[in-house]
């Protein structure tokens, strides 16, 4: 991760680390002063009226002021108000949970903190029944954001518009061929990281897989990105290679049709089957696991045994 990225998203933690606080704070005790709550938080004056503007936006869609919060200044005061809807705690479906729980470890929450210990109660707030279908949805999560090594002079090389030789071993490769590109764009997709970068020894632009990237070199070479490229496409949504067909329920029906568009298929029954790349098994099977039920491998046989494996395997672990 750059430092730049790193250095953002600590600052993301650290506003919803105020936010958290700020709102207890102020309904336990109201009419203490601007200064006094600034302190209490630890920004300026400035800062604190501005965290107050935010939080009137919290609510739903269109995200209408004063929705669930109600917080405000009078006399240079703050008071709030809380809906009172929210004055028990809600019903979470299984699925809500196990968002929320997702969420939050992205923020990767330091132990004692608030959002940690409230992670720890969520399982506690959930309807018995949905307790056993949290628990076998969590264990399908996949919030590891850890980069690959080589992201950081890779990233490097972007910036600085420098060219790279590297390794590169393709699909069905035993052994490393070496390439020169120049990059251009890191992303991560489907659960893989990938370069996108203009091979000089292909004379194309090629998707490099940063896992299969032995060692890399950065070069002296520097040069110009072209304004006029084409955008890129996502690796696999081309003509598929290992075409795996997915059915989904028909409650999760119309999602996937807003999604896939004309390539879900509807069914007699009002479910739809939908066509994915199957070139990544470990992404493959979190993806289908992940709707807890709701979606189902019909073919090929390899894909429907390795979901079922995972399946089981899940079930085993505690």
């Amino acid at each position: 991760m750059t430092a730049s990225a790193e250095k953002g998203r600590t600052q993301a933690y650290e506003r919803l680390r105020r936010l958290l606080f700020l709102v207890p704070f102020v309904s336990k005790n109201p009419g203490r002063s601007v200064d006094e709550v600034a302190k209490a938080v630890g920004v300026s004056k400035e800062e604190l009226l501005e965290e107050l503007d935010l939080l009137t936006l919290v609510g739903r869609p269109p995200f209408q002021p004063d929705d669930f919060i109600d917080i405000y200044v009078e006399d240079d005061r703050v008071f709030l108000h809380l809906n009172q809807r929210l004055s028990a705690p809600p019903r979470l479906t299984a699925a809500e949970g196990v968002a929320l729980a997702a969420a939050a470890a992205l923020l990767k929450p330091s132990a004692g903190g608030a959002l940690a210990s409230a992670l720890a109660r969520l399982e506690k707030v959930l309807p018995p029944q949905a307790v056993q279908r949290y628990r076998e949805m969590s264990r399908q999560l996949d919030v590891a954001t850890e980069a690959p090594d080589s992201i950081a002079v890779l990233t490097q090389a972007i910036v600085e518009h420098r060219e790279l030789s590297l390794e590169y071993s393709g699909l069905g490769k035993g052994e490393h061929e070496r390439r020169r590109v120049r990059p251009l764009e890191l992303f991560s997709h489907r659960g893989q990281w990938y370069l996108s970068a203009f091979c000089l020894t292909r004379q194309g632009q090629r998707f490099f897989r940063v896992d299969r990237i032995g060692a890399v070199e950065l070069l002296a070479e520097r040069f110009t990105p072209s304004t006029d490229a084409p955008p890129r496409a996502l690796p696999g949504t081309g003509e598929i290679e290992k075409p795996v067909k997915v059915r989904f329920s028909p409650e999760l029906a119309p999602y996937q049709q807003e999604r896939f568009g004309e390539a879900a298929v509807t069914q007699d029954d009002g479910s739809v089957v939908v066509t994915v790349p199957g070139d990544s098994e470990r992404w493959l099977t979190r993806w289908v696991l992940s709707f807890g039920g709701n979606a189902t491998v019909t073919d090929p046989p390899w894909a429907i045994r390795a979901v079922a494996q995972a399946a089981s395997a899940s079930l085993r672990s505690d």
